[in-house]
């Protein structure tokens, strides 16, 4: 466990995460506009209808989904030992457990939708991506909290802290903002119109005007929680149990 938890070896996987992701976001955006579909904008999972893209969307976010599984553990354990035993010196015993399983529902959901075309098998996507999109805002919101506690204890965090604030917050006004438009168009029930799946082959034209606007902020949300996963690097180095 100790080699899992040295600062390199967490730095390497938080920037591994980081890395493919964006390279997923961005081949398969590249792939989907040169197979001659609707530049702007797609759902991210979109990209995983067309066979062109889907292949690297399938890979690229299982790996991501893995990576997000162990830095979740990962967290949980430098946190842990900075803390001590009982979490009582910052009080983050229970929110840094709430973190970690967090994480990991939305890594391990990550994976499972990396597998799950919503053309194929649309309930069981639309369940997994509220797993994701939940339980990553569950993580980014419990992580900061945490950090604010730790700031409380050691100055060192607060620069940490005002970077994780920002970013969680731009992340959740983009979700908010996503939520809003596919709600004004599908209903609370978030049920998607048969007049629009009638419309998917390989490619998808979001020519509504709210589920254009909804894609727009799926993908702010997605770069918002990447930029949230690069303050672990920083965390992880205050955070070092090397000597």
């Amino acid at each position: 466990m100790e080699s899992l938890l040295r600062t390199s070896t967490v730095v390497l996987a938080i920037r591994a995460a980081i890395l493919i992701q964006m390279a997923t976001l961005a081949v398969c955006y590249f792939l989907w506009v040169n197979e001659g579909c609707d530049p702007f904008v797609p759902f991210i999972s979109d990209t995983d209808t067309n066979p062109v893209s889907g292949l690297y969307f399938t890979i690229g976010f299982t790996l991501s989904g893995i990576l997000l599984v162990i830095i979740g553990i990962q967290s949980y354990f430098l946190r842990g030992y900075w803390a001590g035993p009982s979490g009582e010196e910052a009080g983050i015993g229970a929110i840094n457990a709430i973190s970690a399983i967090s994480a990991v529902i939305a890594g391990v959901s990550l994976a499972w939708i990396a597998d799950t075309p919503w053309d194929e098998q649309l309930d069981l996507h639309l369940i997994q991506a509220r797993l994701v999109f939940g339980g990553s805002t569950v993580w980014a919101i419990s992580s900061t909290v945490i950090t604010s506690r730790m700031s409380e204890s050691d100055a060192a965090f607060s620069n940490l802290l005002e970077r994780r604030k920002a970013r969680t917050l731009f992340t959740l006004i983009c979700m908010a903002g996503m939520a809003v438009s596919v709600i004004s168009y599908s209903g609370l029930d978030l049920a998607v119109p048969a007049s629009y799946l009638d419309s998917v082959r390989v490619c998808t034209d979001l020519n509504v005007t709210p589920l254009a606007m909804a894609a727009t902020f799926e993908w702010l949300v997605a770069l918002g929680l990447i930029a949230i996963i690069e303050t672990c690097i920083e965390e992880a180095r205050l955070l070092s149990i090397e000597p």
